[in-house]
């Protein structure tokens, strides 16, 4: 396959990515930019500014809709996680990489013990995963509380606040850890 293939609507560039031939007409592969380069089915250009600001007021949307509806269950959550585990607050927060490379603080409740982050050295032996992601089935950190908010995902909520602020969207890839993204081979990144 050459760099560019013109077909009626679109140019199909290098390992089936698709452009969009009124804006990204005899782009070579090599000087797209990502706006250029969009996820398969998505246009670029005029059409994919509109996409982008219909996503972004949807996830705002969604997200003060679920925050304001859910708040009293945050409430509780939080109460329940305190109660449980005083040590620290119910809310864990990490830096995380999102669109573009980007960090930003992540927000969820807390599900493990206070001290989980120097303790991973010592379970990190046995993931369960190939490659950077880190998945430990019956990962001794976790709290009590906290095995139910994940098997319910009611861990996940405080990412509301990440969609509200824009670093993540309600429907996206999982933003991964630093750690993560250093292990990435130049495909992956």
């Amino acid at each position: 396959m050459s760099d560019t293939i013109d077909t009626e609507r679109y140019h199909i560039a290098g390992e089936g990515k698709k452009l969009l031939a009124s804006s990204c007409a005899d782009v070579p592969i090599s000087e797209a930019t990502s706006c250029e380069l969009p996820a398969e089915g998505i246009p670029c250009g005029e059409e994919h500014r509109v996409y982008l600001t219909i996503k972004r007021v949807q996830d705002i949307f969604l997200s003060l809709l679920a925050l304001v509806v859910l708040f009293p269950l945050l409430l509780f959550i939080a109460l329940v996680i305190w109660i449980d585990d005083p040590r620290s607050g119910p809310i864990f927060s990490q830096i995380r990489y999102g669109k573009d490379g980007r960090e930003f603080r992540f927000y969820k409740f807390r599900t493990m013990c206070t001290d989980a982050e120097e303790k991973l050295e010592e379970v990190l032996k046995h993931n369960e995963m190939q490659g950077p992601a880190f998945k430990l089935r019956d990962d001794p950190r976790i709290t009590r509380v906290g095995r139910f908010l994940r098997k319910t995902s009611l861990d996940e909520l405080p990412q509301l606040i990440n969609v509200l602020k824009g670093d993540m969207s309600v429907v996206g890839p999982r933003p991964p850890l630093p750690r993560e993204v250093e292990q990435y081979t130049p495909y992956q990144r």
